[in-house]
């Protein structure tokens, strides 16, 4: 099973992967301060924001094994599906 996710603007310091037998979670804070200063004027701002997001996965997977990556803002996660990997869902005919 490969995930991959765009966090652009993030260290990877502060993306938290959680992966569990059905779901993955991904979550993160954000922290970005800018500074102005010229003569007669000092500005300053600060942004923050966190975000998380629960990804369920299609089969059971063997998160011991899973393997993440990020680079240029994009988070690629490897999964190998379970030996015993059921399928949760069918196609149902439409009579």
């Amino acid at each position: 099973v490969v995930v991959k996710a765009e966090i652009p603007g993030m260290a990877k310091e502060d993306i938290n992967l959680y992966i569990e037998d059905n779901f993955i979670k991904i979550s993160g804070e954000k922290q970005k301060s800018n500074e102005y200063k010229e003569e007669n004027t000092y500005r300053s701002e600060r942004f923050y924001g966190s975000f998380s997001r629960v990804i369920p996965l299609p089969s059971e997977v063997q998160s011991e094994k899973a393997r993440a990556d990020y680079k240029d803002g994009i988070l690629s996660i490897t999964i190998p599906k379970s030996e015993n990997a059921r399928i949760r869902g069918r196609n149902i005919p439409i009579q």
